[in-house]
């Protein structure tokens, strides 16, 4: 039984063996090509086909050469040799692959001709390595790369070197051997573990990874791509520690007031509401606007990192104090030019529309809300009216029942994004060139007797040069420039108010437009409204443009000396950058006509309009140039000197010891013009200090000390320098001795902590200069004795000098974890921070009236405490080359609240803000709505016309009546304390698939009852409210919306009245208060690679066809709009994208 059994298993085993061999290289059998006279490469085509193998040929090899000889042979060795007989060429079989090259007849007579050198590339784990660089050394530029299958061809001579480079691999170097010593090139590349720590950007360099102490998180750019021209759409959930959303959809933003988009790092620290919150942004080390930062195409970027506590932003100072975004754009490469062709044609339309109730509903609805609050009155629409309106057999003018969504906009936007890139360069001289264009559009409708659109436009065009030039072996010059230009058109009327008009206009009592009477017949657009002047959104839009053009011009020059000559390991860089925006507006407008319908014959048809004046101007009905803005420019000047140091000593491979020193020094200047005034004319000006000096031992101890001394214009000399230090260390488990057992497990487990102080001098926009009095005039009266309207002014302090002002300071602390497992497979990076900051400007409140004061004085008395947590997870596994797969995870969570804070005296305690966080509102406590009149007579006593269905507020105080006592803190802060998102890549052969989901919560926003009360002002009923509102027949006390009225909702309860103007309190509630909490699936890609066979076949390296589809769903329990806006549900809604795109490299 034993034999049997043993002789099963060899016989299964060698079944397996078999089957393995035989799925390895293509089957054996007879191979058949009928061939008249054809061009060789036809015939290797049709090989192909008939026996399965790969065939891999020199375009000029084969060129002109032509096959006369029917193929009739056993295998495919037989079949080349017939085909190749008296062509000069020969073959090499490597398993499915067969390789043409020209023939040689002797080692000896080839040893300094020219020939085809074939091979492959493969890691350690014998999977084929693409885009390995291939380089014939001591040669300008000679070489190639590697294709998808690892393979190269490349022309070369007996004894010239190779050499095969690739990122985070040693480089190999290969000696090509004579013909009788050589068959296909066979090359293994390992790992270099130096290199692949070698890639972390910091401060004024690059450290290796293992040795960063720092909180620092790189991205990859491919994981910033979306189909969105604006690239910080794409920041939410895919950056540990950032903190971003959305506010609207609107193409085109030219400022930064305009963007769509807020970001943040570890949240906002600062309760000064002008106070600078915004990160640093360095683009090739050169200070950029977030508008500068938006526009990168992500094909441009090589690598993106977030520095996020004390010791990674010290060296910046001032300027670093809300974190740093660091951006380096691709670089040249010596080898052959590498170009990349992309483009994307793109559809938008919202995410999700906001429903309102049809017309017929909206007139019975505001009878009913009217009944309900005033029982005898006249029904606004009488039911003639209804019946008429819904009847359709009048004139859609004379009874309009108007759709102001289809109205104004379109169903969709087309945009389309083009770049192109070119990359390349010799030993000498390397380039990378890019030039992208983008063009978005909104959905905006034209009239069609306008004779200019009415449209959102907006082209966008951006070129950017990266050159290195090494002038000698120890000296480089880089030279960087890159010019945006951004030309917009669009609307007269504020675009988002485009949007929101539509939902604050009758859909009944005026049509848009009417046909001409007898007495206005000509060509003109005759607008509609009333007699009482109600507001047309069509004619808004349709009366006038404007045409913006924003210009960025960024040039840097960089001279590199290394000065190891001096002192081995010494390098010193100068760099000079200049950046110049400018920011055109121009306005082109008319006074439309508008008309009321007051008069219609029902027997003839025949109507009457009457003009209707909607401003005190005398309408000249023509086209109207409105200078707007005659431009404003900024200049912005630096020069940066650093010094730096690095060595290594001791030990067998003199690398246990490790010191790196860094000295900066930097000066900028930034000049505005036109010139507002003599003080704001002043150039600003900042001048840094900074310097860095680390430790390592062993590769496994980590230590480092950093500092930045800043000066700032705007405090006075005793506060104007501020310096402030950082450190921190590090520990790599992984590399103690006693880990050595688990390294095939845990691969890489560090350790990092992190201390220190940043300085803010952005504490507040204006006064600019603290620490002197701001005055101005104020008119106080007529000079009885003159003319009336002359008056008195007198001088007033609008601002008090301080002098003790100084810095902004926060104090950071941050505790990291970075693991790898299971070789790689498995990543986590774990960062759990705290920061206490302190000298926040605020007013003073607390100066009693007497002191005579007439406005309040500014002083360093607030202080926050922050603590947070950013996780990063991540996943990935290839099984082989075409099939891998990727999985990311991050998580920001962050609470900031109040520490200090000077309030005044007589506040209650519950409404002190000590221990509350900073933007967390406050308002009243609803308790649902009232049942019945029983329940309000025995219910604290609130104002206004209170009824059955409107709010009842709690009395927190229980003093029997609703004020401003009973306010408390509620809800969550109106900046999302939780952000979090996950994505993964699948590839299997030619095909890739990606998904990305984003998530945000704790966050709340209050929806404003008087913007959505229904009726008053012509706002119009949304469904949602329709639906679910307080009436006789539904006495929901929880229902979605109070009892209707055609008046404002504060006339009922003054508790909603947001800007209370008798006292300048901000009421809010409950009741109107939701939480910005969703799951958003953000992106759906399949892209397909097309074989390199069929590319090499049309003359391209690679070629990539795609669809994406962005934002195509969310998971909510808020439905009334896109809930990421928040209460800005009638901005310019968020876009949902399809894209067709297309990428091509040569």
């Amino acid at each position: 039984m034993k034999r049997v059994f043993t002789f099963l298993l060899l016989a299964i085993l060698l079944s397996l063996t078999g089957t393995a061999y035989i799925s390895a290289a293509p089957q054996q059998h007879v191979i058949v090509i009928e061939v008249k006279n054809e061009p060789l490469a036809s015939v290797l085509a049709k090989l192909e086909k008939a026996s399965g193998y790969k065939v891999q040929y020199v375009n000029s090899d084969v060129y002109g050469v032509k096959v006369n000889q029917a193929v009739n042979a056993a295998d495919v060795k037989a079949a080349l040799d017939q085909i190749l007989k008296g062509t000069g060429l020969t073959y090499v079989i490597d398993k499915q692959y067969v390789v043409i090259k020209k023939q040689t007849v002797t080692a000896s007579a080839g040893q300094g001709d020219e020939f085809i050198m074939t091979g492959r590339v493969q890691d350690e784990s014998g999977l084929d390595v693409p885009g390995v660089t291939v380089m014939i050394m001591g040669t300008n530029n000679q070489g190639t790369a590697t294709d998808v299958d690892g393979r190269f061809s490349l022309k070369v001579k007996v004894g010239q070197k190779l050499k095969f480079s690739y990122i985070g691999y040693k480089d190999q170097i290969e000696v090509v051997k004579p013909i009788h010593n050589r068959k296909m090139m066979k090359v293994e590349i390992t790992p270099d573990s130096k290199n692949l720590q070698e890639v972390q950007v910091v401060a004024f360099g690059t450290q290796k990874k293992e040795s960063v102490v720092s909180a620092i998180t790189t991205v990859r750019p491919g994981d910033l791509k979306t189909s969105n021209s604006d690239l910080t759409t794409n920041f939410a959930g895919r950056i540990p520690g950032m903190i971003a959303w959305q506010t609207g959809g609107l193409p085109g933003a030219l400022t930064e007031s305009q963007m769509q988009t807020k970001f943040y790092i570890r949240g906002i620290t600062s309760f000064n509401s002008s106070a600078n919150t915004d990160p640093l942004i360095l683009i090739d080390n050169v200070e950029s606007s977030k508008l500068d930062l938006s526009r990168i195409a992500p094909e441009d970027i090589e690598s993106f990192s977030v520095l996020k506590d004390a010791s990674a932003t010290a060296m910046y100072g001032a300027r670093g104090a809300n974190g740093v975004i660091m951006v380096t754009t691709k670089k040249g490469n010596a080898g052959s030019v590498y170009t990349t062709v992309r483009y994307e044609s793109v559809i938008s339309q919202p995410t999700q529309d906001i429903e309102v109730v049809d017309p017929i509903t909206y007139m019975k609805a505001y009878n009913q809300a009217l009944l309900s609050r005033v029982p005898d009155s006249t029904p606004m629409y009488s039911v003639e009216r209804i019946n008429r309106t819904q009847s359709g057999k009048y004139p859609s003018w004379l009874y309009p029942a108007i759709d102001w969504k289809k109205k104004l906009f379109k169903n969709f936007s087309w945009n389309h994004h083009a770049g192109l890139n070119i990359r390349g360069g010799s030993q000498k001289v390397q380039y990378y060139a890019a030039l992208n264009y983008n063009y978005d559009e909104g959905m905006l409708k034209t009239d069609k007797l306008n004779d200019f659109s009415c449209n959102i436009t907006n082209h966008q065009l951006q070129f950017r040069s990266n050159l290195n030039i090494d002038l000698t072996a120890g000296a480089q010059l880089v030279i960087n420039s890159v010019t945006t230009i951004d030309k917009y058109h669009g609307p007269m009327l504020d675009q988002q108010s485009a949007y929101s008009y539509m939902f604050n206009a009758s859909p009944v009592d005026f049509a848009p437009t009417y046909p001409a009477d007898k007495d206005h017949n000509w060509p003109h657009i005759l607008f509609g409204t009333t007699q009482s002047k109600k507001t047309n959104p069509y004619a808004l839009l349709q009366q006038g443009y404007v045409n913006r053009t924003r210009y960025s011009v960024t040039n840097q020059a960089e001279y590199i000396q290394k000065l190891a000559r001096l002192v081995k390991g010494l390098e010193f860089r100068a760099r000079a950058s200049a950046v110049v925006t400018g920011y055109y507006n121009n306005m082109f407008y008319t006074r439309p006509y508008y008309y009321a319908l007051t008069g219609y014959d029902q027997e003839t048809g025949e109507h009457q309009l009457t003009e209707v004046r909607m401003d005190m101007y005398d309408p000249t009905r023509t086209l109207i140039a409105s200078s707007g803005n005659g431009g404003t420019t900024t200049t912005t000047m630096a020069l940066t000197g650093t010094l730096m140091h690095t060595a290594a000593w001791g030990g067998p491979d003199k690398n246990r010891h490790q010191t790196s020193l860094t000295a900066v020094a930097q000066m900028e200047e930034k000049t505005f013009s036109p010139i507002s005034d003599v003080l704001n004319g002043q150039p600003q000006r900042n001048l840094t200090f900074s310097g860095r000096g680390s430790y390592g031992y062993l590769d496994r101890y980590f230590a480092e000390m950093s500092f930045g001394y800043n000066g700032s214009e705007r405090f006075a000399k005793k506060n104007r320098f501020g310096f402030f230090p950082a450190g921190g260390v590090a520990w790599v488990v992984s590399s103690e001795p006693w880990m050595k057992g688990l390294r095939n497990t845990v691969n890489f487990l560090k350790f990092r902590f992190s201390y220190g102080k940043v300085g803010n001098d952005g504490i507040i926009s204006t006064p600019r200069f603290v620490f002197l009095p701001v005055l101005s005039s104020k008119s106080v009266g007529s000079d009885p004795e003159a003319n009336a309207s002359q008056s008195f002014k007198r001088r007033v302090i609008s601002s008090y000098a301080n002098p003790d002002i100084k810095w902004e300071i926060a104090e950071q602390y941050n505790l990291g974890m970075e693991l790898k497992m299971f070789k790689g497979v498995m990543e986590l990076q774990a960062d759990v921070y705290k920061e206490y900051r302190h000298n926040i400007i605020s007013t003073r409140t607390t100066i009693p009236a007497s002191m005579g004061i007439e406005v309040d004085q500014l002083a360093n008395i607030g202080e926050t405490y922050s603590r947070g947590v950013d996780l990063s997870a991540k996943l990935q596994k290839m099984f082989n080359n075409d099939t891998w797969l990727i999985l990311n995870g991050t998580l920001t969570y962050n609470k900031v609240t109040y520490k200090s804070i000077e309030e005044a005296t007589d506040k209650p305690a519950w409404q002190r803000k000590v221990g509350k966080e900073i933007s967390q509102p406050m308002g009243y406590i609803a308790e649902g709505l009232f049942r019945d009149q029983a329940e309000i007579d025995n219910s604290p006593r609130q104002d206004g016309d209170v009824m059955p269905g409107d709010i009842k507020y709690r009395d927190v105080n229980n003093d029997g009546v609703i004020d401003v006592n009973d306010a408390v803190f509620i809800g969550y802060p109106d900046t999302p304390r939780l952000i979090y998102g996950f994505n993964g890549s699948f590839n299997y052969k030619c095909f890739e698939f990606s998904f990305f989901f984003q998530g945000s919560g704790q966050r709340s926003f209050f929806m404003n009852p008087s913007s959505l009360s229904p009726f008053v002002n012509d706002h119009a009923l949304l469904k949602s409210i329709y639906n679910n509102h307080w009436s006789e027949d539904n006495q929901n006390v929880h229902a979605f919306w109070p009892r209707l009225s055609p008046y404002s909702i504060t006339q009922h309860n003054p508790q909603e009245d947001w800007y209370n103007s008798s006292n300048n309190e901000t009421r809010k509630s409950t009741f109107f208060m939701h939480e910005v909490k969703f799951l958003r699936c953000t992106q759906l890609s399949l892209a397909y690679n097309f074989p390199t066979k069929f590319c090499r076949h049309i003359g391209f390296k690679n070629a990539k066809v795609y669809v994406q589809v962005n934002n195509p769903f969310m998971i909510t329990n808020f439905h009334d709009w896109d809930v990421e806006l928040g209460e800005n549900g009638f901005n310019y809604p968020i876009q949902r994208t399809y894209t067709l795109g297309v990428n091509l490299s040569f």
